[in-house]
């Protein structure tokens, strides 16, 4: 079926295909890849056909093999990371009730350790409530998903993920009496959100299809089977997800696709679990909610009334229907409304202008403004709004590509801040070490597209470079500090972030100028970026990276430009677009149609995504050197993508280039779990990068 000695790489053998769709015939040779099963490969990967998992195990086996010679260099690249780690550290403590939270970490332990104290007493006397690392011994894989107080503080819900493959668990402990309780919930986001009274929680099962789909009720106690559905949405283009009002007063429930949200809630200070609509889901509107308890109202973010970059509205609790919201912050052309909260005396509102975060402190009483913001060029900024209602402060954190992450306590009232926390590098770092740019590609159309640029001052022109992009759903690439890049940048290499339409970065109209019949300007813009850093100077040999829809955005860049690369690298890669757009059993498909369009319905769409879907579009042609990753139990971009995409590019490509495939089979779409088995994963793809740059 697949073939390997010691000079060759595998060659999958190839079975032809054949369907017709909208009059034109797909040919697919490697279709066999595909497991039909996949559903139950999620929840038991050894269930996976062993044709397919044989050739999985030889491209792995090939990858070891040939990059056997780079485990000194990832060693080291593994120390250097680690070492720039504080591996014995704390999380700044969070005020809830009575008690204050925090989590540490141990030396050598994997995961956060959770800790809590009165709130009369101190840090010194605090007591561990929870240890992930004895928790996740007796599993192969363990992926916390989170850790959830009861309102009276004395119980614990917590939830985990033991494939990879998103079906989080979730179990309960009794905090007053230190016991595990017989409660097991299984098949859910692993989200939380406990009742007022403390006899149970809700929470968003899965369906067999990994689908969000429903909300339930647990009484504590009682087995899963005879939870209480309240909700189930009968749409497969929408997810659901749960949150609560900062007051604690509603549970809110979200329904949602790329482009259009509705929201529902529960009264939670009332005996009966009946959600109550707030506005019914429209096209293409989109909002969310919070709750101003003294006024009696909700504030709504909403994009309504052409409001592309969002406004708040507000409407009074007896009184939700649309034709009753109001403006409370009107729309402002050019300013990105990212995310926003509500205290008792004050609203928090975050905001993107010109490239830059701030946030925007709204006294209630007066509506006064007061606007936080930092000096420098580019950086990354965001707020929390902790766990209490009545507190008069927040948390703010701030960092840079060189500056290390600094968190502030914000005092509402007195508009002061104090730095409460710096982290730090044990092995030294000084960010006067380095240059920071915002530089501007000219795109195809005129457009210009920002780049972030860190590189250290002694760097000389021309220098090897990594440009890193993603261009999919909206996502902004924050300009923020990263300790793993240093690895690069210290040995020479310019990092540079391509903040490509389709992202977020200039405001909504920028991501929706590079979605659906507009994605090909995120390639384009991409590949203008690689050309401008080029002519400029700044970078000779480009290596470009990016992973899952950026993982789209590599293969279709090196489609589209191969010669504009000297290196790929795409982690669990989305790029058998047009065969997973057209699968509406995979998890993310019928949500899917609002960013790419809908190709079973539409052979308009059907031709646009065919045009750039990076599998469709492999030629023979010469390719950069690529390295991709995948994992098996990945219920977001499925291992065969990368599997096949590999496949294909072996038997079209004209050079003699090498290509690397490196399945994780104890993994899903976020790697390996544990924050050393993931430094371990960037020191592979470092080295690797490195390798191909000369620079090791």
């Amino acid at each position: 079926m697949s073939g390997i000695n010691k000079n060759s790489p595998p060659k999958a053998r190839k079975k032809l295909v054949k369907r017709r769709v909208h009059s034109t015939v797909l040919s697919d040779y490697f279709d066999w890849i595909r497991d039909n099963n996949w559903q139950e490969v999620l929840r038991s990967p050894n269930v996976l056909k062993k044709s397919i998992r044989k050739y999985i195990d030889e491209e792995n086996e090939w990858t070891d093999k040939k990059l056997s010679f780079l485990k000194p260099l990832e060693k080291k690249i593994f120390r250097e990371i680690k070492n720039k780690i504080k591996e014995e550290d704390y999380s700044t403590p969070q005020k809830d009730g009575n008690w204050f939270y925090y989590s540490e970490t141990k030396k050598n332990r994997e995961y956060s350790i959770l800790r809590r104290y009165k709130s009369y007493s101190s840090r010194k006397k605090s007591i561990v409530y929870h240890d992930w690392n004895k928790e996740s011994k007796a599993y192969k894989y363990f992926k916390p998903g989170g850790a959830f107080n009861s309102k009276n503080h004395s119980l614990l819900a917590w939830s985990f993920d033991n494939k990879g493959s998103e079906f989080y668990q979730i179990k309960v402990k009794d905090l007053s009496q230190k016991k595990n309780l017989k409660d097991n919930i299984k098949d859910t986001d692993g989200s939380v959100v406990w009742s007022l009274n403390n006899d149970g929680f809700y929470y968003i099962k899965m369906d067999k299809n990994h689908r969000p789909s429903s909300l339930y009720f647990h009484l504590l106690g009682t087995h899963q089977n005879q939870d209480i559905e309240i909700y189930n949405e009968k749409d497969s283009g929408y997810f659901l997800n749960i949150n609560e009002t900062l007051s604690k007063k509603y549970l809110v429930l979200n329904i949602h696709n790329h482009e259009t949200s509705e929201v529902r809630i529960i009264n939670q200070e009332e005996k009966n679990k009946k959600l109550k609509l707030i506005a019914k889901r429209k096209k293409s509107i989109e909002y969310s909610v919070e709750h101003d308890h003294e006024n009696s109202r909700f504030l709504i973010l909403t994009n309504k009334d052409n409001a592309i970059d969002f406004k708040l509205m507000v409407t009074k609790e007896s009184t939700l229907n649309k034709k009753n919201w109001i403006d409370f912050l009107p729309y402002k052309e050019g300013t990105l409304i990212t995310n926003f909260s509500c205290l008792a005396q004050y609203i928090v509102v975050q905001e993107l202008e010109n490239g830059l975060p701030r946030i925007v402190i709204i006294n209630k009483k007066n509506n006064k403004k007061n606007i936080i913001k930092f000096d420098e060029e580019i950086y990354d900024l965001n707020f929390f709004e902790g766990c209490e209602y009545h507190s008069n402060k927040i948390k703010i954190y701030y960092s840079s590509m060189a500056t290390p992450l600094l968190t502030y306590d914000y005092k509402l009232k007195e508009q002061k801040k104090r730095i409460i926390k710096k982290q730090k590098i044990p092995s030294g770092h000084n960010k006067k070490n380095y240059n920071l740019e915002r530089v501007y590609a000219i795109s195809h159309d005129g457009k210009k597209i920002p780049i972030s640029i860190i590189k250290r001052k002694d760097t000389p022109k021309n220098a090897p470079t990594l440009l890193y992009g993603y261009g999919s759903y909206g996502i902004s690439i924050s300009p923020s500090f990263s300790l793993s890049r240093l690895s690069l940048i210290d040995r020479g290499m310019v990092y540079a972030i391509a903040h490509i339409r389709g992202g977020m970065e200039k405001g909504k109209k920028w991501y929706e100028d590079g979605k659906k019949k507009n994605k090909l300007n995120s390639f384009r813009d991409f590949i203008s970026c690689a050309e401008f850093l080029k002519e400029r100077g700044i970078s000779e040999n480009i290596t470009i990276h990016g992973g899952s829809a950026g993982g789209l955005l590599i293969g279709a860049s090196i489609n589209i430009s191969p010669d504009s690369f000297h290196c790929a690298v795409a982690e669990v890669p989305f790029v058998d677009v047009l065969n997973t757009i057209l699968d509406d059993t995979l998890p993310l498909t019928p949500p899917e149609w609002e960013e790419w369009g809908n190709p079973i319905k539409n052979k308009s769409d059907f031709d646009y995504i065919g045009s750039y879907s990076p599998y469709d579009n492999i030629r023979e042609q010469n390719y950069p050197t690529i390295l991709a990753t995948s994992g098996l139990t990945d219920p977001r971009v499925t291992y065969w993508e990368a599997t096949k995409w590999i496949a294909k590019l072996r038997s079209k490509k004209t050079d003699n280039n090498s290509i690397f495939l490196k399945t994780y089979t104890e993994a899903g779409h976020g790697g390996m779990a544990g924050r050393y088995n993931q430094i371990k994963e960037t020191a592979f793809i470092y080295a690797f990068i490195l390798w191909k740059n000369n620079l090791t």
